[in-house]
């Protein structure tokens, strides 16, 4: 039974305001993709992604929310599942540049992931010069954080054109837990939680060692002073624009090694001080102080993972 941790379900409650997926964009050399008269080969397509569905379990799953008392929600098979329904092609409008490509994706981005579905969708966008194909993968945050759902995707692609795609191998959806099972695990569930709770008395010096660790930033966050209103303090509906920025994956690669830190890293680093500069410019206008912000991250220690929230 694989409950969602109390971080996934953090991804859950925004949906209402704001979605909660993630995205990726890439242009794919579509020779193997098109027949001779330049239509794109869905079927073909789709068999060969089905063929991988066995190494991504969760797209084929959904997200089931007990009622009261038998826990939290849980990751269930579709009872039914069409490839179909996730796996589309659209064609972009003349002239097929970056542009159309852009505005393309972010139309796809604005719509919600269907709750009673597998929560991704793969459009296969054609129409680009030279036999290119775009393809937009959008994936909900639970499902995946950044960095998995890069490597989620890979699962679907071929390094070379023309690599066999295998078949499909046989599946069969496992019923819903019953109640009594969920309500069982749930007990289970609690009773583990009761006695953690209780073990940090028993280890004072770990459990003294671990908030002296946490207090600064905690103080920090309470006793700060009040957050200033700025164009950026608002939430975040769905009318966005796409943009790109380019850069050498080689030089950030080098800066993340000589810090020791990751491409990752590198990005936040990066997006933070784009933030400052903006937060600076801002208070300078306006005589306020600078505005916090803060990226959920995924950070890897002794081969955990766990998620914090960087500021």
């Amino acid at each position: 039974m694989e409950r969602l941790t109390a971080e996934d379900r953090l991804m859950l409650w925004p949906d209402e305001r704001w979605p909660q997926d993630i995205g990726a964009l890439a242009i794919l050399e579509g020779s193997s993709l098109l027949d001779p008269d330049g239509r794109f080969r869905l079927e073909g397509v789709r068999q060969a992604i089905e063929a991988r569905l066995h190494l991504v379990p969760r797209f084929r799953q959904l997200l089931h929310v007990p009622r009261r008392g038998l826990g939290g929600p849980l990751w269930v098979d579709a009872p039914v599942f069409d490839l179909a329904e996730h796996v589309r092609v659209i064609a972009l409008p003349a002239p097929g540049e970056e542009a159309q490509l852009l505005v393309a994706a972010e139309q796809l981005r604005r719509r919600r992931l269907d709750r009673a579905r597998p929560l991704w969708e793969m459009w296969f966008l054609t129409g680009l010069p030279e036999r290119r194909i775009g393809l937009f993968v959008r994936m909900h945050h639970a499902i995946a954080d950044g960095i998995a759902g890069v490597a989620t995707i890979g699962t679907f692609l071929s390094p070379a054109p023309g690599a066999p795609a295998g078949s499909a191998r046989p599946w069969a959806p496992v019923p819903v837990p019953p109640a009594s099972a969920l309500f069982a695990d749930n007990l289970c569930r609690q009773a583990a939680g009761l006695g953690r709770a209780f073990e940090a008395p028993t280890r004072p010096v770990t459990a003294a060692r671990r908030a002296r660790a946490a207090w600064p930033a905690m103080r920090e966050l309470f006793t700060g002073p009040p957050t200033p209103q700025t164009s950026l303090d608002r939430a975040v509906g769905p009318g966005r624009t796409l943009a790109l920025i380019r850069s050498s994956l080689d030089m950030v690669k080098q800066i993340a090694h000589r810090h020791g830190a990751t491409v990752n890293d590198v990005l936040l680093a990066v997006t933070a001080e784009a933030c400052a500069g903006f937060s600076t410019a801002a208070a300078s206008r306006s005589r306020i102080s600078p505005c916090r912000s803060t990226c959920p991250s995924r950070f890897a220690r002794h081969n955990t993972a766990s998620r914090h929230a960087a500021t």
